[in-house]
């Protein structure tokens, strides 16, 4: 598949040097995806809904009912290109969902006519610099590749059969379960000509509870780029989060103070603001409160994040960016100190400095070859601490946990770090010990403070996309129900 997509970036490379374009870079992908959602059975004897007679068939029924869930399937390839050309500065983007030779050359044809009526760019200078990729990138596992549509089932179902099993007040279970396979790579008239490939695998099981009147949810999840042939402990776990829920008490009056984060809870705080805060281009921009900060004091000594597109196990770890830049490790901050920004091509340039290696097509849910090169985090990594997560917590008197998903983390102010999210999963803590569950929260606060404020962090790192974090407790957060 490879040479199959350097032939066809060669061909429209020339063609559009043919046409008039003073520099065009191809950009190719290939995506085999397979992903399986399976609803499992409502346990209706579960929740009291069906009594007498037909509520004891409904219980006979359960195992063969928990195993007869609703299953969505989508399998299938995904490939395409995009194409950037430049004349006088201006730069034409179109792009096609295809690799047939005939669609891509119209394709080039039509980014070299966008060019040509295009007002030049100022900040343009020119696409990357050939340069030798790494010579290791992520990890591609021929058993993701070729998991198909009925194993992915069974484990599916199977996860939800897991996640019932759990505790008899778990009503209804819901898995996800995806893999992927992709082939990409850029070819340019400055000579770039780079290729790589890999797999990812993820599964998410939610499950919802119910008892004496009293509805909870919750779940759990796993992202790698290789096969976990045994996805039952996340099922497991998805339910266990979702049963010690029960029981849910308003907190007395606002707190102001301590908040323990659990790592999934502060990975999408992180995740949403901070990427944005560290964009060079974002930086350039005036739309990051980072700027004109570097060499300063920006968080308490015990911070250090770093951005690594070269972790050998990372979600965001390839050869080379999608701009053909190879990847790198770039410093963010160490020991509280601001010490670096992300850069892609063109904000590299804009400064007369190299690209870190942080040029990113892929935005949810558009295909990646239909968009063109924005600056994002390949691994962006919060260095870990010494204590667990019951660590944490042993050391805060009073204070808030929390826990899951935050509902609204995506609307935050990435400008001025500011947030207003909620929380279902959230729980009181006294004496360094959680004593129930709380009604859902409001959690406020903003993340550049939240960095002077960090007492103390985790070393239970996850993955969450583009980032990998650990628990934190943090002072001076805002808790309301």
């Amino acid at each position: 598949m490879e040479e199959q997509l350097r032939d066809i970036g060669n061909k429209a490379v020339d063609h559009a040097q043919k046409l008039g374009a003073e520099d065009a870079e191809i950009y190719l992908y290939m995506e085999n995806h397979t992903s399986v959602k399976f609803i499992g059975g409502i346990f209706a004897s579960r929740s009291k809904a069906v009594k007498g007679f037909k509520g004891t068939i409904a219980r006979i029924a359960e195992p063969w009912i928990k195993k007869k869930g609703i299953p969505i399937i989508s399998s299938g390839t995904k490939a395409g290109v995009g194409i950037r050309a430049i004349t006088n500065k201006a730069i034409g983007f179109s792009s096609v969902s295809s690799l047939e030779e005939s669609r891509v050359l119209e394709a080039v044809e039509e980014a070299v006519k966008i060019a040509k009526i295009r007002p030049p760019d100022p900040n343009w200078v020119s696409l990357p610099d050939p340069r030798t990729p790494n010579e290791k990138g992520g990890i591609f596992d021929k058993r993701v590749a070729d998991l198909g549509v009925d194993r992915i089932l069974e484990m599916s179902a199977n996860c939800c059969v897991v996640a019932g099993d759990f505790d008899k007040r778990i009503i209804q279970a819901m898995s996800m379960i995806t893999a992927d396979s992709i082939v990409f790579g850029v070819v340019s008239t400055k000579g770039t000509e780079v290729f790589d490939k890999g797999t990812l695998f993820s599964a998410y099981i939610g499950t919802k509870g119910k008892s004496d009147g009293e509805e909870v949810s919750g779940g759990d999840f796993i992202l790698s780029r290789t096969l976990t042939e045994n996805v039952a402990p996340i099922a497991q776990s998805a339910s266990r989060k979702t049963v010690e829920c029960f029981g849910k008490r308003p907190l007395p009056e606002k707190h102001v103070g301590t908040v323990v984060f659990e790592n999934e809870s502060w990975g999408q705080l992180f995740s949403v603001i901070f990427t944005a805060g560290i964009s060079g281009y974002n930086v350039q921009e005036n739309r990051s409160v980072l700027k004109s900060k570097m060499g300063q004091q920006i968080a308490k000594e015990n911070v250090s994040i770093l951005d690594d597109g070269t972790l050998p196990e990372g979600v965001g770890t390839t050869k080379m960016d999608d701009e053909g830049v190879p990847r790198q490790k770039t410093p963010i901050i160490e020991k509280g100190v601001l010490t670096g920004f992300l850069y892609d091509n063109y904000a590299a340039r804009r400064e007369s400095r190299e690209s870190t290696g942080n040029a990113s097509r892929r935005r949810y849910p558009t295909a990646p070859y239909s968009n063109q090169p924005l600056v994002r985090p390949s691994n962006l990594i919060l260095e870990p601490g010494s204590s667990n997560l019951e660590g944490l917590l042993s050391e805060v008197k009073n204070g808030v946990l929390v826990k899951g998903s935050l509902i609204g983390a995506g609307h935050s102010n990435t400008v001025t770090g500011d947030f207003s999210v909620s929380a279902d999963n959230a729980f009181k803590i006294e004496n360094g010990a959680v004593v129930h569950p709380l009604k859902a929260c409001t959690i406020a606060g903003n993340l550049y403070q939240a960095l002077n404020s960090m007492v103390a962090i985790g070393n239970d790192s996850r993955t969450f996309g583009t980032v990998i974090n650990p628990s934190v407790a943090i002072e001076k957060i805002v808790v309301s129900t």
